[in-house]
């Protein structure tokens, strides 16, 4: 799972958060999924469509990298798949960055109501909410810097984040699912943070069990393997293809260790 992927479940589970993140008024009940435009074989991070009435199609993107014609591409997948559906509904484009760096800010299209481009970045719409967030707690942690400051913050936040999302009185399910986003969210942003960190801070049990977890234990074990594939390549007694069967690793991934070896 890909920060993309934090997204998609976030509002999947909870379709109004996003309206309530970019402020979007809006009437009707809508449900989140994914789509792709078939001619370009492109998948929309997030396609809306409103189940109890009529109401414009919203697609959302989120923009977590630097990318010059992302309101040229987006644009154009909209076009497309109102073409390849025989569409003529109105539409609504949400391009949200998860940081304001990521927005190239040189749109030249626009758009006439009914349907509307709505171009937002995480921390500003977040800020806006202040403490009383929500669901939408579990993205707290993106709006973080992945400094050193700031992982000394995480024992503090975390677990008041933690029981942000326990007030909310939601199902249990519910709970665990938004508890598990959080702790996601924690690991993607901060990538240095090792699995004893984490336990320290979150009360989420059985942890190991978590889809963030799981990646940090991979994370390990691979930094493990690379670290005996560099004994083995210092030694020079076995050949790449030998040490890549020895610690499983990819035979590319241990030519690029006996790269930087040198």
């Amino acid at each position: 799972m890909k920060t993309d992927a934090l997204f998609y479940k976030l509002f999947r589970l909870s379709p109004k958060s996003l309206f309530r993140l970019v402020r979007l008024k809006i009437d009707g009940t809508y449900a989140f999924e994914s789509i792709t435009v078939k001619t370009t074989e492109k998948r929309f991070d997030g396609f809306m469509k409103r189940t109890d009435g009529e109401g414009p199609n919203i697609f959302v993107e989120i923009q977590g990298y630097e990318d010059n014609m992302i309101y040229w591409r987006s644009f154009r997948e909209v076009c497309i798949w109102h073409e390849e559906n025989e569409s003529e509904k109105p539409f609504i484009l949400i391009i949200l960055f998860i940081d304001e760096k990521y927005d190239p800010d040189n749109c030249k299209l626009s758009c006439r109501p009914p349907c509307r481009l709505i171009r937002k970045n995480l921390t500003d719409s977040l800020k806006k909410l202040g403490k009383k967030a929500g669901v939408l707690t579990v993205l707290k942690p993106l709006i973080l810097s992945d400094s050193k400051k700031d992982r000394e913050k995480l024992p503090e936040l975390v677990p008041q984040w933690e029981e942000d999302i326990r007030s909310l009185e939601l199902s249990e399910r519910e709970t665990m699912e938004l508890t598990e986003l959080l702790l996601y969210a924690v690991v993607q942003r901060f990538r240095k943070l090792s699995l004893e960190e984490v336990e320290k801070m979150i009360q989420l049990t059985p942890l190991d069990q978590t889809v963030a977890v799981q990646e940090l234990m991979q994370i390990a074990e691979k930094k493990t393997r690379q670290e005996t594939a560099r004994n083995l390549l210092s030694m020079g007694k076995l050949t790449v293809k030998e040490i890549s069967r020895v610690t499983g690793l990819s035979v590319k991934e241990v030519q690029a260790l006996r790269k930087t070896e040198h």
